[in-house]
């Protein structure tokens, strides 16, 4: 990343350009980063015998609020087996232990079920989370694809209690918020 060192912005104009291109140089190399442990963790789910097709990267859900509110929010990967999707992978390569919350509201809100497993992971240390129970074990051992197939038929596919389901998804709308930069189009 290059910075101009002891140079004085000669106007506000270009102050705020100057704070622009470092602000864009950081979240370039954010999202490198990003895109190497996605391939981490690509490469350890095909070694875990699982396929492209069971694998969908940056998988974007729209998600209703209220009548006036609406959003995007992504993950990097799921995990999908016979129509269902099984794990939810949020890779960051800072912090792990602050995407949790984001995960379990995930699960909960963007498909007709809960997502029943959540992953959070920096590509050396994980959060393997069981949406259904809240549990959360360090790790990052998701099991193989034969195994997660014998276990499908006792995974329960419920969906979230209707009454909490808002609270949720205003949950999720927080930290989409905070995902976005107020500053990327400087």
């Amino acid at each position: 990343m290059y910075l101009p060192l002891n140079k004085t912005p000669e106007s506000p104009e270009q102050r705020k350009e100057l704070i622009g291109d470092i602000i864009k140089q950081q979240e370039e190399l954010f999202a490198q980063s990003i895109g190497y442990i996605q391939r981490l963790v690509i490469q350890y789910l095909i070694e875990r015998g699982y396929s492209s097709d069971d694998i969908e990267l940056n998988r974007g859900y729209e998600v209703v609020v209220s009548e006036k509110e609406k959003f995007v929010t992504s993950v990097d990967i799921v995990v999908r087996l016979q129509e269902k999707v099984l794990y939810a992978i949020k890779c960051t390569p800072a912090s792990i232990d602050s995407w949790e919350r984001f995960m379990l509201a995930f699960c909960r809100v963007v498909e007709p079920y809960q997502i029943p497993f959540a992953m959070v992971t920096d590509g050396r240390e994980g959060r393997l989370i069981d949406v259904l129970t809240g549990e959360v074990k360090e790790t990052m051992d998701i099991p193989k694809k034969e195994d997660l197939l014998r276990l499908l038929p006792s995974i329960s596919f419920i969906p979230y209690s209707e009454e909490k389901l808002p609270k949720e998804r205003r949950i999720l709308y927080a930290f989409d918020a905070i995902k976005c930069c107020p500053t990327c189009n400087i």
